[in-house]
């Protein structure tokens, strides 16, 4: 039996499986521990009394997998620097493969959900923060440290050349703590269409650095945003000639929970 754990800023899945089919039908959900400690002591309380043969642990962060370390979580950082994988090696007593969740989610999108019938597949996480990834050929492209979307800078003051990541402007954390309320809490059509068209500003940014054939939004703050909407601001907003399409999440919550099936599959 294999696990698949997807660690959030905000919601942590899992599901444990011996075939896909299994992997809908054992899907779990919880709020995510900002405590790394208290992490493992649900593992070990919960999940030991599984007999586990491979676990893939995706994590909203950037990761290094020599050291088998998260080195960067804004939204947990108590998980930095900790020894995750070693961990719940020593805890399971399997083999454990650490990935990033937006590189999961992307995987599974291209390989089981919307991207499957294209071959270079984009996909961006609108949530707690924001990551990205880009699939070729049902693989993660090729790169030196992961991808980081939500960490690209807009010029927000030109007279001072004051930039500002784009994961503290328009993700659900910055929403909240710029305005003191829930994103989901904020019915002003005017705010939501302002988001909009930054993120649709933020997309082109990713077709022209990326040049996919689609990009894929997942993420809870696509309930606040007009999908419409953001597809015209996308295309009004274009500085060139391309057509990509952007299209919805297929997979949703369980996007993360394929890519690792995937994954983990492709390790027998």
């Amino acid at each position: 039996m294999n696990l698949v754990l997807d660690i959030g800023g905000t919601t942590t899945k899992f599901s444990y499986f011996k075939s896909l089919r299994d992997l809908k039908k054992n899907f779990k959900k919880i709020k995510t521990f900002q405590r790394y400690n208290d992490f493992l002591d649900f593992a070990e309380n919960e999940l030991k009394n599984l007999k586990l043969d491979k676990i893939c642990l995706s994590i909203a962060g950037m990761i290094d997998k020599k050291q088998g370390k998260v080195i960067k979580a804004p939204n947990i950082p108590d998980y930095e620097n900790k020894s995750i994988k070693k961990d719940l090696e020593n805890l399971f007593k399997c083999k454990v493969y650490l990935e990033n969740d937006a590189t999961l989610a992307g995987l599974g999108e291209s390989v089981y959900g919307v991207g499957k019938n294209y071959k270079i597949v984009a996909y961006i996480t609108l949530s707690t923060g924001i990551g990205g990834t880009k699939i070729v050929n049902k693989k993660l492209e090729e790169n030196f440290f992961g991808f980081e979307p939500g960490h690209s800078l807009f010029l927000i003051d030109f007279t001072k050349v004051d930039f500002e990541e784009v994961e503290k402007i328009i993700s659900g954390k910055a929403i909240e703590n710029i305005f003191k309320i829930k994103p989901e809490n904020i019915k002003d059509k005017t705010f939501w269409r302002t988001i909009n068209k930054i993120c649709a500003g933020f997309l082109v940014n990713v077709a022209l650095f990326w040049s996919p054939e689609v990009i894929v939004l997942g993420g809870s703050l696509l309930k606040s945003l007009d999908f419409e909407e953001l597809k015209v601001n996308f295309e009004n907003l274009k500085t060139m000639p391309f057509k990509v399409r952007l299209a919805k999440s297929k997979l949703k919550d369980l996007a993360a929970l394929y890519g690792g099936y995937y994954l983990l599959k492709s390790y027998q």
